[in-house]
């Protein structure tokens, strides 16, 4: 998801791995926003035994990058939190 899909505007971003935030993307679909770090952890869980360990770095992402005390409001805000997008200067 890029910014400029929430605003309508230009992309003030880029994807650091298109690949890896593609995937977080499509693992994110169905969670209910604003979400907590658990919540999140927790959505991916169970979706992890139908795809094994091809999520294992989206939760690497997720796990050593998010605050646990924080709600995130969609995936582009996890996206921003774990790196894998960066706001273009």
């Amino acid at each position: 998801m890029r910014q400029g899909d929430k605003t309508n505007s230009p992309s003030d971003n880029e994807a650091t791995d298109r690949a890896i935030v593609s995937k977080m993307a499509n693992l994110l679909e169905g969670l209910q926003f604003p979400a907590t770090t658990e919540e999140i952890k927790n959505h991916l869980n169970k979706k992890s035994p139908a795809m094994g360990n091809r999520i294992y770095d989206v939760l690497e992402a997720i796990q050593n990058n998010l605050n646990q005390n924080s709600e995130y409001q969609d995936v582009y805000d996890i996206a921003l939190s774990t790196g894998l997008v960066k706001k273009k200067n």
